[in-house]
């Protein structure tokens, strides 16, 4: 799976990420959560784990859950964005492109790829 550095998702989402295993487990191989909330107040629950090609977000508001997303054949995760204003991944797979905003607020798109 290629993804960004850990130094460029910690820009992008605020935050140091909380990882499950001690932190003698390489990033590659280790599962890392990065929460971040957005000026909507929508709350963002990220899980990267490389070594697998997995991804999990889970997307909540005040009141009720907005969207939990598992993806478990992921091929690569791109930084489209990192700006004040605006923040945008893509992420892709064999048959698939998903598109997500976390700002200004959520959005996704979902692509259906015969051939990626």
């Amino acid at each position: 799976m290629k993804y960004p550095d850990e130094v460029d998702l910690m820009s992008f989402f605020e935050c140091e990420p909380t990882s499950l295993d001690s932190n003698n487990i390489p990033f590659f191989y280790n599962e890392s959560t990065y929460n971040y909330t957005n000026e909507e107040n929508q709350n963002f629950n990220f899980k990267l784990t490389p070594s697998y090609g997995e991804v999990s977000i889970l997307v909540k508001n005040k009141k009720m859950e907005l969207s939990n997303i598992k993806l478990k054949s992921v091929y690569s995760l791109s930084i489209l964005s990192d700006k004040k204003e605006e923040k945008r991944i893509m992420i892709t797979s064999e048959n698939f492109i998903v598109k997500i905003s976390f700002k200004p607020e959520f959005q996704f798109e979902i692509i259906e790829e015969k051939d990626v």
